[in-house]
């Protein structure tokens, strides 16, 4: 006795569609990513050389402005890490840098021992800057270079 013989075929679902959708969604979720490091790492790149010649003109004003503009960084990336994404080597060197050029502006406006501690706060964030951005570098797939501008600055102070 001969079996009869069934063929199971999916009728209705578009399985190659489907797949292609998805690997296309998932390219450009990575590709939106890697642009916004981009735009992260080229905006640090820029913050990062106001911010010594601000501290080297010691322009309070300018490292406050500065510090806001990064501020808008780190309020991205809060606002990613709450929606459940994940926050980058250069957010984190946007949050010390930005550190730094608060401390560093707050420095200048006052004398004496709050004027050395709020420079020694200075001193360690840039220390920190140093190690993110090293990471951010990395990370975004550059070459890495050396950060101590902003220490050698707080040095001249």
């Amino acid at each position: 006795m001969q079996r009869p013989e069934r063929r199971f075929t999916f009728k209705g679902l578009a399985f190659g569609p489907a797949a292609f959708s998805l690997a296309l969604g998932a390219s450009t979720v990575w590709a939106q990513e890697s642009g916004q490091l981009e735009t992260v790492f080229r905006k640090l790149s820029a913050a990062e050389a106001t911010i010594v010649k601000a501290i080297g003109a010691r322009d309070s004003r300018q490292l406050s402005k500065t510090g806001s503009e990064l501020g808008r960084i780190i309020e991205a990336a809060l606002k990613r890490r709450e929606d459940g994404g994940s926050v980058t080597s250069c957010d984190m060197a946007a949050h010390s840098l930005a550190y730094l050029a608060v401390s560093v502006a707050d420095g200048l406006a006052n004398k004496g021992d709050p004027r050395r501690m709020l420079i020694e706060d200075a001193r360690a964030a840039a220390s920190d800057f140093q190690k993110d951005m090293a990471a951010c570098e990395k990370q975004a797939g550059k070459k890495t270079g050396s950060h101590t501008s902003v220490e050698k600055a707080l040095r001249a102070l």
